[in-house]
Formats: C-alpha cells, structure tokens, sequence
C-alpha cells in the first residue's frame, strides 16, 4: 500500500467520522481515530484547502485560546431530498454536513391527483429541483455537486425502491428508485416516511443515544420507523413498521385490506374525520383533525377523542411488549400535539407495560423525513473518500 493510498484511507476515515459526530477538535479526531495529531493535522489542513472541511472556533477555552472546531463543509457536495406526502411534495438541498440549504414546497392541483399523473408531476418538480441545485450558490462554493437523491414516500418500499403502495398517492408496485435512476442518472435511495423519520431522529435527533426507538407518525395514514441498537430495523425486504396495519379488534379479520390497513382506516385523519362526521362532531375541514378533536369541548368530541387515545394505546401497548422502545415520538399531526397527548398516551401505558417508555415529539428542527432521505441518499452514494478524486 502506497503513502498516498494510506493517506487517502486516513483522510476517507476523518470525513466520516465528522459526518457522524459533527464539529470535532483535531485532538479529539486523532484520539476517535487512532492517528497521530500530526498525522490528523496535516490531513485536514489539506482538506481545509480543497474545501472538503471548514473550521470555526466555536470550542471550549483553554489556555486562553479557543478550541478550532473542523467540520464537514455543508457547501462543497450535497444531495436532494424530497418528501413525496399526502397532498403535496417538499424538497430539501442539504449540504454535505446535514444542514438545510435550500428548501422548497409544491402543491399539486387536486385534478393531479391521480396515480400517474402525481407520478409526473413528481418527476418535474424533482427535475426542476435538480436544475435549482445545479444553478445554486452557496457562498463558498459555486454550484455544488449533487451528490444523490433520497425520497420519502407514505407508503410500505421494498429495499430495492419499489413502492408495494401508496393510498394517498394512488400508486402500487411502482419500481420508483428505478425510474429516478433511469431519469437522472444518480444515486438513488427511496424508503418509508416514518423509516426516515425515524433514521433522522436516530442520527442527529435528540433522542440519538437511545438504544431503541420507536417513531408513530399520523398522517392521512398511520406509519412507524422501529430503530434498534441505534440502526433501522427494515424487516424482510425493508417494509417492517407498518403499524397502519394491525386490527383494531378481532372482527376485523372477517376483512381484506387493500390500501389502508384497519388501524389507520380508523385513526388516520381521512378516517377520523368520517368517524367524527358520524358522531355529528363540527370540524373545519381546513383545519387539522387531530388539534380539533384533542382540543375541543364539546361532549361528543372528547367522547370521540377518548376512544381514540385508547385506540391508539392499545397499539403502542403491543408495540412496547413486542420491543421494549426507550423513546416513542410523535411524528406527523401529532408533533404539535405531544405536549397533550404525552400525558394521556403516559396514563394510559402505565400499568400495561412492563417499562413505560419516554414519550417525546420529533427534535430534528426540519422535516424528518426530508433529513432522513438526505441521510440514505448519502448513504447510497457510498464511502466519502470519493470526494477526494
């Protein structure tokens, strides 16, 4: 082996343990590496001056000069994330060390919402996307190179990045990672809303040191991300958390669920709007569901919303008996509502649970399934030492 190919592995090893951690010391990269300071020093200062790494003097004190912090340079490579959702499609170019640069939201008319056609209006708004981050100064490089695509989709997908389906965006055994692959000519990585949620909460979330995790996110559907000894538990062939799945009660299973599964027919927002319709319950339809239902006075509605809590515990009862999660967050329209519904989802777990997990709403800042997506799209562009050709 070469010096230059010992250097090249050394140099491959810093950036990805500064994609993992964050900012670091050089100290602190030679003690994580097991290089010398020397060695470290001298590798990052050429980093610094490819432009790979930037530093920032953000550390501790000591010695009456502060600690230079280096990082990843956010501006030198990104990739695009795009979070195809119930009623509209979100874009996201993040730089290389996980930051926001850019981000964007289309609506599709409602007259799009047929199967192929938000099908092609996904494809623009993604090609569209791609020719803005060709086009898009970042300060301390021009027109960064977009490394890969990553894309959520409220749906069950296949490791191999085919969406089984997707009721909301009437799609089923779309082979989307190819199509993108085909279209663009990129790396690509396509997964599970809540999968990515959950991936995001895993690496840069506030829950990031928990061990298991489970995400429930509501949505028009119902969907979960299971995390396990800090890693995605994809299941068999990548469609594992599909909690929108499981039966309410037993004569459910006189049913075939095609779509939607019962739980989230029940307790997804299309679901609960008919249920509080039934009930006579007045909601705005322009307004969220959930916050109308959990916030309200009137004697029918927290009857509804009561039965719904208990819904909704039972599962997560099963969930907690089937893994033991550390954490469960709320995702989705039940973000805004953590602070509530803790205390009655907390009520409700205790005493039918051997350990009652902490109960918390997504802590990433940003879409979680946008900063997901940019993580599995970086993850499909492989080793960051390619950065160094």
């Amino acid at each position: 082996m070469t010096t230059r190919t010992i250097a090249r592995t050394n140099s491959g090893r810093i950036l990805e343990l500064l994609r993992a951690r964050g900012p670091m010391a050089r100290a602190d990269v030679a003690q994580a590496t097991a290089l010398s300071v020397s060695t470290v020093s001298r590798l990052v200062a050429e980093m610094l001056g490819s432009g790979l790494l930037v530093q920032s003097e953000d550390g501790a004190v000591t010695g009456g000069r502060p600690t230079r912090h280096v990082r990843l340079n956010a501006a030198a490579a990104t990739t695009l994330a795009v979070d195809i959702a119930d009623h509209h499609t979100q874009v996201a170019l993040v730089g290389l060390d996980g930051t926001v640069l850019r981000e964007r939201t289309w609506v599709p008319d409602a007259a799009e919402m047929t199967g192929d056609a938000r099908l092609a209006h996904t494809l623009d708004v993604i090609e569209q996307a791609l020719t803005e981050a060709t086009a898009y100064d970042a300060g301390e490089h021009d027109n960064p190179r977009c490394l890969a695509l990553g894309v959520s989709v409220p749906g069950p997908v296949t490791s191999a990045g085919v969406v089984r389906f997707s009721p909301s965006l009437v799609w089923d055994d779309l082979p989307l990672g190819d199509l993108l692959r085909e279209r663009f000519g990129l790396p690509v990585a396509v997964a599970n809303d809540a999968n990515l949620i959950a991936i995001a909460e895993s690496r840069v979330g506030d829950y990031r040191d928990a061990a298991s995790l489970f995400v429930l996110a509501v949505f028009d559907g119902i969907g979960s991300g299971i995390v396990v000894d800090r890693a995605l538990w994809p299941g068999n062939a990548g469609c594992s958390g599909q909690i929108g799945r499981m039966l309410l009660d037993s004569t459910a299973i006189a049913n075939v669920y095609v779509g939607y599964g019962d739980l989230e027919r029940q307790l997804g927002s299309v679901g609960l709007a008919r249920r509080a319709a039934d009930a006579g319950i007045a909601i705005r339809p322009e307004s969220d569901i959930f916050a109308q239902l959990f916030t309200s006075t009137d004697p029918a509605a927290r009857d509804l919303s009561a039965l719904v809590l208990d819904q909704f515990a039972a599962a997560l009862v099963n969930v907690c008996a089937l893994f033991d999660p550390e954490v469960i967050v709320l995702a989705g329209r039940f973000a805004p509502l953590a602070d509530h519904l803790h205390g009655e989802l907390e009520s409700r777990l205790t005493g039918r649970v051997l350990s009652v997990p902490r109960i918390a709403p997504e802590s990433t800042g940003h879409a979680g399934a946008l900063l997901g997506a940019a993580h599995v799209a970086l993850d499909t562009y492989g080793a960051l030492s390619q950065l160094l050709d």
